[in-house]
């Protein structure tokens, strides 16, 4: 039987994926549950091992909810693993951390001088204004994911790349 703070729970998730915050992925749910299941430990323990909180676990084993941005990059980054090996995209597991210190916001402005375009540029091929550009440079802010994807796509790196995780481009 749902009690109402779980129902109430579920509400919250969904009203918040309408608002694109966060989204659905059971490709994620699966290997979320598969990586605890590996660890053989409970989903709190594994919560408090990644550097996350319970619920983020819980709601990604329970309904697929991705998490924030900073919460998958400290589930990665704890496991060493890709984002997209994390989210279930691929099965490619294999990841060698970046020993540059780079961030995303050096790797956007690399990138675009080595492509010899303007952000302008770019955002007319992506689903969100120039002006987002200025505003992660300025902010320290971080795209959503979706945002990170079309943006790797368009360069033809890896998110991790895009992100500093890793020095490998694909």
């Amino acid at each position: 039987m749902t009690t109402f703070v779980e129902k109430w729970e579920v509400l919250a998730a969904m009203a918040k994926m309408a608002e694109g915050q966060e989204r659905l992925s059971p490709e994620f749910q699966k290997r979320l549950a598969e990586l605890i299941e590996e660890k053989g430990c409970s989903k709190r323990e594994f919560a408090r091992q990644v550097g996350v909180s319970k619920d983020v676990i819980i709601r990604g084993t329970m309904y697929g909810i991705v998490p924030s941005l900073q919460s998958l990059i400290k589930i990665a980054d704890s496991l060493n693993m890709p984002l997209d090996y994390l989210l279930g995209r691929n099965e490619d597991a294999h990841f060698y951390k970046s020993e540059t210190g780079a961030t995303f916001h050096t790797r956007i402005v690399e990138l675009a001088n080595e492509k010899g375009v303007k952000y302008s540029e770019i955002a007319h091929k992506m689903p969100f204004p120039n002006s987002y550009f200025y505003d992660w440079q300025r902010e320290k802010t971080l795209p959503s994911l979706e945002y990170l994807r079309a943006i790797a796509e368009y360069f033809k790196v890896s998110i991790d790349y895009l992100l500093g995780r890793t020095d490998e481009k694909d």
